[in-house]
């Protein structure tokens, strides 16, 4: 589990792009709310908002979308901690009151006819969250009380609920970033940085968000499967190496190199060529688990270690098992 101040800092930085935010609403949010939103008028709110305990939510990110006649306005509250917050109906509460009590003081909303909002909790946590969605749920009274109680229910959008095969199936840069969460080996990672380059491809703004995504995913690399960094980190620094498309085979070296060395390590006879062999067939697992590596079986087994080098680069990018070993 990686520390809750980089995940905030990343994540706000990540959906403070209102391309991420149509993504993340659109393929994770449903689809009732999704279709009745203007996504071309999303508009970032700025300033923090402060609870009535003084504890300022400054890491969170709140936008304003055209919602038919009226302002919905979204709350994406951030949090990574290792076990679910327990009191996050009541700290729900507290925000959602926070942000009104901000857009009255301000005189954006009139007090008499308030706008929506939409709480949504983004975690991240080894653990499945099991606390409440809706304060009224923990609230133990009488039914005769019932009626006086408040009531609020936000959007939870847990990432390690989802799994592989539907974040696959969910092709956008925002599934990537969930798959990348939950990725358990460097192999798997590298993968699915792969899947994320190619649902850049074709997004308006994608040099702008590429950037932002760079260094994202670069920071995560470096955290957590800092192997599959090695030699490329000051590549990432400056220039057209920034991009994360250009970086993916640069990963794909770095982790061929890594694989190498774990060949040696599990003491194979023919050492590096082994270790090649190794590192691909791993990549491969990850890129295409239903897909059938018989039919290309004499094809690895004859390979030399510079095609070895390049169908590797190749299966971190490519979209079919047939397109990493189809000849050039």
């Amino acid at each position: 589990m990686t520390d809750a101040p980089f995940h905030d800092t990343g994540y706000k930085a990540l959906f403070s792009l209102p391309e991420l935010v149509q993504q993340l609403i659109e393929g994770f949010v449903t689809p009732d709310i999704a279709q009745l939103l203007d996504f071309s008028t999303l508009e970032l709110v700025a300033g923090s908002f402060v609870t009535p305990a003084m504890q300022s939510r400054e890491e969170d990110v709140v936008w304003r979308v055209k919602m038919a006649d009226t302002t919905l306005y979204l709350y994406l509250l951030l949090e990574f901690q290792s076990t679910p917050d327990a009191a996050m109906p009541v700290r729900m509460v507290q925000y959602v009151a926070a942000l009104y009590d901000s857009l009255i003081k301000e005189k954006r909303v009139d007090p008499r006819r308030l706008p929506p909002v939409l709480p949504v909790v983004l975690y991240n946590g080894e653990r499945r969250w099991r606390v409440a969605t809706d304060i009224g749920e923990v609230i133990a009274c009488p039914p005769v009380l019932r009626p006086y109680q408040p009531r609020l229910r936000y959007y939870l959008l847990d990432e390690g609920a989802y799994g592989d095969h539907e974040l696959a199936g969910v092709r956008n840069v925002v599934a990537g970033i969930f798959a990348l969460e939950n990725a358990q080996s460097k192999e798997e990672a590298l993968a699915v940085v792969g899947r994320i380059s190619e649902a850049l491809r074709g997004m308006p703004g994608r040099e702008r968000i590429d950037r932002v995504l760079t260094q994202w995913v670069k920071r995560y690399l470096q955290r957590v499967h800092p192997g599959a960094m090695m030699g490329v980190e000051e590549s990432l620094e400056t220039g057209e190496g920034t991009m994360l498309a250009t970086n993916v085979q640069k990963w794909a070296e770095a982790l061929l190199r890594e694989g190498v060395q774990q060949g040696l390590q599990q003491g194979m006879h023919r050492g590096q060529h082994e270790g090649k062999v190794w590192a691909l067939r791993q990549l491969l697992r990850v890129r295409f688990p239903d897909a059938d590596l018989t039919p290309y079986q004499s094809r690895l087994d004859a390979a030399t270690d510079a095609e070895l080098e390049h169908l590797l680069t190749k299966a971190a990018t490519a979209a079919t098992l047939d397109a990493v070993f189809a000849t050039e």
